[in-house]
């Protein structure tokens, strides 16, 4: 009887321990409450990233606003006052609006910064008739907590539509409300 008392208490081990697959409450809890805290720190990197993005097509587009209104100048001897004035493919942007605010003065303003996670930009291109150069100049917004900007963060004093007519004069960005992009 020895015997048949162990084979079955083997046998019920056996059939006990193949039963007990699955995860302990416990154990899930610790599983979502991990995945949970990895959640929380990552978000908030995951929407500046996004945001950022969203910025690189402002960038792009006044840098190339820029290069165009050097080039207009080239050839007509003076800015743009108006965007249709150059020759730059606009009207597919997702999340800016482009405008020539003044000769040589390039915006991309969003409508809903703070939704998108985007900041305005604003460039500017100026002519140094003394040098014979140019100068420009791509300014993003620090003006916290709605990053708007308006064409005087860009500083372009002692210029007469965008032409310097002394050496060592810049277009440069306003340091109240901008930052200058490198």
């Amino acid at each position: 009887m020895n015997s048949f008392f162990s084979a079955k208490l083997l046998q019920q081990l056996r059939q006990k321990k193949s039963a007990n697959k699955g995860f302990t409450l416990i154990e899930l809890l610790v599983v979502v409450i991990i995945i949970g805290v990895l959640a929380a720190v990552a978000l908030p990197n995951l929407l500046g990233q996004v945001g950022k993005a969203r910025e690189s097509e402002a960038k792009n587009l006044v840098g190339a606003l820029n290069r165009a209104q050097q080039s207009r100048f080239t050839e007509k001897a003076a800015f743009a006052t108006a965007i249709d004035e150059l020759e730059v493919p606009v009207g597919n942007e997702k999340y800016y609006t482009l405008t020539v605010a003044a000769a040589g003065i390039q915006l991309a303003a969003n409508a809903d910064n703070a939704t998108d996670g985007t900041r305005d930009y604003v460039g500017g291109v100026s002519y140094n008739s003394a040098d014979r150069t140019f100068a420009s100049v791509v300014c993003r917004a620090t003006n916290d907590p709605d990053y708007t900007l308006a064409a005087t963060d860009v500083d372009m004093t002692g210029a007469t539509d965008g032409v310097f007519n002394t050496s060592g004069d810049i277009v440069a960005c306003d340091t109240t409300n901008t930052e200058e992009i490198k």
